[in-house]
């Protein structure tokens, strides 16, 4: 067995090699997405710069991913998973939703039941805690995060197994919860038909809420990236400042959101490069500061662990894991016949 894994997102496309069953990935690539055709020129480039030979493929993606056809949520790249499957002269396909195979890497947390083991668990799964809780059994455990878009993802134990609900969570309407958040739909429903929290937490979402500080703010009008935003909240420019901080106070609304519909009180766990790199606007007092609006439910909330995952190749980790797993196997793998 060798198997190719991929984390396909709206910018980047991250991938890796598992040469047998028992080994881990290794070789771990980074590509730009806007640099390639397709996903299959970026799978071939990648074999031919390691020489390697592989059977299988697993690929999370950022988008839905039920049908034959996959077309990615953030960019251009779209395939049929059959013609993929032949093109590739594969022995056996797997392809899910990216946050699908994050969210599978922490399954173990719904499954273990002894303490020690418990937190011995979380520190091998470099989860950082953000707020105090305790984790509920038998209740679904909530993986989100701002990337190209923003991934939304339960898993759910039932019986001894672990399977994983996904969704397009971060596309459903964004809904404000203060004065200043109506002011700030209100400005992108001038240019837009409906505002989803992805338009507001994400990469781009950044870059959405540093563009409306400028506006209010009266400040000069400058177009710059994420990363760049970024920078300059390191510096503390007022309105990336604004922007990154609101983001999050925004995600903060989404995870409530979340909460209340899939009864969420696993716990939370925050995953992806973005929220890594700007963890020091994440803390406790962001959450608290909603859960207290919501006060005959701050008691539900408040009880609710919340983890950052510092670890970036865990779309790696999951598409692999995922790969090997029975259910999936049986549910969404397809096999050349």
């Amino acid at each position: 067995m060798s198997l190719i894994v991929a984390d396909v997102g709206g910018t980047n496309a991250r991938l890796a090699f598992q040469k047998n069953i028992n080994a881990e990935i290794s070789l771990i690539e980074n590509f730009l997405c806007s640099d390639f055709k397709s996903l299959e020129d970026i799978i071939k480039t990648y074999k031919q710069k390691h020489n390697i030979f592989y059977e299988h493929v697993s690929i999370g993606v950022a988008g839905p991913c039920e049908d034959d056809d996959v077309i990615l949520s953030n960019n251009h790249i779209k395939f049929n998973k059959v013609e993929l499957l032949k093109n590739l002269k594969l022995t056996s396909l797997l392809v899910i939703n990216d946050f699908v195979a994050q969210s599978f890497v922490f399954k173990d947390l719904l499954l273990e039941e002894d303490e020690e083991k418990y937190k011995i668990l979380l520190k091998k799964l470099n989860l950082k805690k953000i707020k105090h809780g305790t984790s509920k059994k038998n209740s679904p455990l909530l993986v989100t995060g701002p990337g190209t878009g923003l991934g939304v993802c339960n898993l759910k134990k039932i019986d001894n197994n672990v399977i994983s609900i996904p969704g397009e969570g971060g596309n459903i309407y964004f809904s404000p919860s203060n004065p200043e958040q109506i002011e700030i739909l209100t400005h992108f429903l001038k240019s837009h038909k409906y505002v989803s929290f992805e338009d507001l937490v994400s990469g781009r979402g950044i870059e959405n809420l540093f563009n409306f500080y400028q506006y209010k703010n009266r400040s000069q009008v400058i177009k710059i990236k994420a990363r760049e935003i970024a920078d300059l909240a390191d510096k503390k420019d007022p309105n990336a400042v604004s922007a990154i901080t609101q983001m999050y106070k925004i995600l903060v609304i989404s995870i409530i959101n979340n909460i209340f519909l899939s009864g969420s009180l696993g716990g939370v766990i925050i995953c992806g490069g973005i929220s890594i790199k700007l963890q020091k606007f994440l803390n406790q007092d962001i959450f608290l500061d909603e859960f207290f609006k919501i006060d005959q439910y701050f008691d539900y909330l408040n009880d609710i662990p919340i983890y950052l995952c510092e670890n970036e190749s865990n779309g790696l980790i999951g598409a692999k894991d995922c790969f090997h797993n029975t259910y999936f196997q049986k549910t969404y793998m397809i096999y050349d016949k």
